[in-house]
């Protein structure tokens, strides 16, 4: 898959395309299926799939001041579009002057620089200046732009709506389970490790440091988590947060991975989060912390034991 960064402006593409439409925060069920439509659709057609999204989630530029929480960062949504068989995914700079763009300036724009021939989005889709373009203008316009329309319906899940804000709140408040359940994979963050205050080593837990972008919108505090090492998986328990005990200058991850011990500083890994544990918390002194890991360490061993006795069953 290649990705491109640009200016819609800037981007011409000679291929034809196939793209899907919107902000895919998540990536959930509800846009796989827009996603696989693209790239089932290019197949047929043969052309090219494409997914057009966005450098960053417009209500950061729109309504700075609600200080928007996301699902994913660019990383892991360029790994989770890319399994998927995409060609190209396409971030496109949000800023003040893409905020104004004309509704039908931007369907010139896909058909003049995108070389669109196929588009496909979901039922409640919106575009242009104050989110004038939807659905009812893309299927109005189609015939004079020539290209070929498909709007996908509302995704439910057992009677539960699919959407990225319903994900979101549920990641805020820690309900991971939940959340993963409807994303249709286990939230996960991806970065390269680096040092930190070597606290965790003092203690007798070596971790695994890692930076999580500070708007993610997943909850300080501890989680049992699958660790990804070199296309292995180990069993891990994480921190989320700023570790205020010692006090870390920015937001990480803190990943104690059971059973492993070689180097891991400069090397890219994948923390998968499964179940929250407890909030982050000020401990009063080191040993009191040390106490808390070792608890927090064991309801982990206890979590993996049950999942593999379920298993059997």
């Amino acid at each position: 898959m290649k990705i491109i960064e640009e200016s819609l402006y800037n981007i011409k593409m000679n291929e034809r395309l196939c793209i899907a439409l919107g902000t895919f925060d998540g990536v959930h069920f509800g846009h796989k299926k827009i996603i696989q439509d693209v790239v089932n659709t290019s197949n047929q057609r043969n052309i090219k799939s494409a997914v057009l999204t966005f450098d960053k989630h417009p209500f950061t530029v729109l309504k700075p001041d609600e200080k928007i929480k996301l699902i994913n960062d660019n990383n892991v949504k360029a790994e989770i579009i890319s399994a998927l068989g995409v060609d190209y995914l396409i971030f496109v700079k949000f800023d003040d002057e893409f905020a104004n763009i004309d509704a039908r300036e931007f369907i010139e724009l896909l058909k003049n620089n995108l070389n669109a021939e196929i588009l496909v989005c979901g039922f409640n889709y919106s575009f242009g200046k104050m989110g004038k373009g939807n659905i009812q203008l893309l299927e109005k316009l189609k015939n004079e732009f020539n290209y070929d329309l498909h709007i996908m319906d509302r995704v439910t899940y057992h009677n539960h709506v699919v959407s990225s804000s319903v994900i979101r709140k549920k990641i805020e408040a820690g309900k991971i389970s939940d959340a993963n359940i409807l994303l249709g994979y286990k939230l996960f963050h991806i970065g390269i490790v680096k040092k930190g205050k070597m606290l965790g080593r003092r203690l007798g837990f070596p971790t695994a440091n890692i930076e999580i972008i500070e708007n993610s919108c997943l909850k300080n505090g501890v989680y049992i988590t699958n660790t990804y090492i070199d296309g292995e998986v180990y069993h891990s328990v994480s921190n989320v947060g700023y570790n205020p005990t010692v006090g870390n200058d920015k937001r990480n991850i803190e990943t104690y991975v059971f059973d492993f011990d070689d180097n891991l500083y400069e090397k890219e890994i994948k923390v998968e989060f499964l179940e929250f544990v407890r909030e982050e918390k000020k401990f009063q002194s080191v040993d009191e912390l040390k106490k808390r890991v070792i608890k927090d360490i064991d309801s982990a061993h206890e979590y993996f034991l049950n999942m593999n006795i379920y298993k059997l069953v």
